[in-house]
C-alpha cells in the first residue's frame, strides 16, 4: 500500500492534536466567581513541553520579561506582565495581569498577594502553551462533559497499564520481576491485567528454572 502523505492542513494541526488531551489525574477543580473551573498542573505541562522540546530555559521558555505594578486606586494594585514565549520554530508576545492588592469589602481590610510574581509567571507559561495546543481540551470546555472526562481517563489509564506491563515483560528472572513489580504504583499492583502478566511470567521463570 502506498504511503499516504498528510495534507498541509493535517500537518499544521498534527502537533496540536498530539498534545491536546489532558490526563485527569493532573487536574484540579476550583470555583471562581461562583463558576466551577478545571485547572491543569503547571509542572505537568512543563514536563510535557520538556519531553517535546527539551529543558525549560534551554530550548523554550519566557524571555524579555516586563513586569510592573500599576495602582488603580488607593486600595487596588495590579501586576501587568509582558514577555516573549519562545520555542523550537517560533516565538510570540504574551500579555497577562493579576490583582496584587485589593480591599475585601465584606471584611473591611486590604489583602496583598505576596506570591503574585510566581503566580503570574506560572500562569503565563500555561497560557502560552495553550496557544500551541497543550491541554486545550480543558480550555475549550471539554472537561465540563463528564463523559469526555471518563473517556480520556480510561485512555490514559490504559496507556499507563501497557507501559508498566512492558517493563515487567522486559525482566529476565523472577527476582528481577519482583523488583520491578514492587516499584509499580499501588493502583497498578492491583490491576487485573498486571497481576495476570506477573503470574504468567512467574510460571515461565519457575518452569525455566526446573528445566535446567
Amino acid at each position: 500500500m502506498d504511503n499516504i502523505i498528510p495534507t498541509e492542513k493535517e500537518q499544521n494541526i498534527a502537533f496540536w492534536d498530539s498534545v491536546e488531551k489532558t490526563d485527569p489525574v493532573y487536574t484540579s477543580e476550583a470555583e471562581i466567581s461562583g463558576r466551577k473551573m478545571t485547572s491543569i498542573d503547571a509542572y505537568f505541562q512543563i514536563k510535557n513541553a520538556t519531553r517535546e522540546w527539551g529543558m525549560y530555559g534551554t530550548t523554550w521558555g519566557l524571555k524579555d520579561i516586563d513586569l510592573k505594578l500599576e495602582k488603580m486606586d488607593d486600595d487596588t494594585t495590579i501586576c501587568l506582565y509582558k514577555a516573549v514565549f519562545w520555542y523550537p520554530g517560533g516565538r510570540f508576545e504574551i500579555h497577562n495581569s493579576l490583582i496584587v492588592k485589593y480591599k475585601v469589602v465584606s471584611k473591611g481590610y486590604i489583602k496583598v498577594d505576596a506570591d503574585f510574581a510566581k503566580k503570574i509567571e506560572t500562569n503565563t507559561i500555561t497560557k502560552s502553551l495553550s496557544k500551541l495546543g497543550f491541554n486545550t481540551d480543558i480550555f475549550i470546555g471539554k472537561f465540563e462533559d463528564p463523559m469526555y472526562v471518563k473517556e480520556v481517563q480510561t485512555e490514559f489509564e490504559n496507556d499507563k497499564v501497557e507501559s508498566y506491563m512492558d517493563i515487567l515483560e522486559e525482566t529476565k528472572t523472577y527476582a528481577e520481576l519482583e523488583k520491578q513489580f514492587l516499584k509499580l504504583p499501588a493502583r497498578m499492583k492491583i490491576h487485573k491485567d498486571v497481576i495476570a502478566l506477573k503470574d504468567e511470567l512467574k510460571k515461565t521463570y519457575e518452569n525455566t528454572k526446573l528445566s535446567k
